[in-house]
């Protein structure tokens, strides 16, 4: 079987060097054996692990959530009406987000088509300072 240094395992995954290091000490890929002298030695699957993580993320879910997911993937016990919750929570946390964006869209365009004299009257700016254009 042949093994990948972290070198060639993040150039591999098109991943920095150090995110390789940050996905392992978070859990999300396995510690690997290691050479008598200390070097890391991934197999062929870490490079499918960390493409697979870095969809997930790519569409919007949380290094905590992949770490759940990744179990489930992995065979954890985990029942479909939890997952099903879970996805249902993640719609609803994206729904809002889509709802923030809007607002933010909105702003925006009532900023570019309005002409103010100094940036103390931007609709925008106003707008932020009296708080209701907040990420809550």
């Amino acid at each position: 079987m042949a093994y990948l240094t972290i070198g060639e395992l993040a150039k591999r995954a098109s991943v920095n060097l150090e995110t390789v290091r940050y996905y392992e000490r978070r859990g999300l890929i396995v510690e690997p054996p290691r050479t008598k002298a200390g070097y890391r030695m991934y197999d062929e699957s870490a490079v499918d692990d960390i493409r697979w993580i870095r969809q997930a993320q790519a569409i919007g879910f949380t290094l905590q959530e992949i770490l759940y997911l990744k179990a489930m993937r992995d065979g954890a016990a985990s029942s479909e009406a939890e997952l099903r919750c879970h996805a249902q929570e993640k719609i609803a946390e994206i729904e809002k987000k889509i709802e923030q964006l809007q607002e933010m869209k909105t702003l925006l365009e009532r900023a570019v088509s309005h002409s103010s004299e100094s940036f103390a009257t931007c609709p925008l700016l106003q707008t932020i300072k009296q708080g209701r254009a907040s990420n809550e």
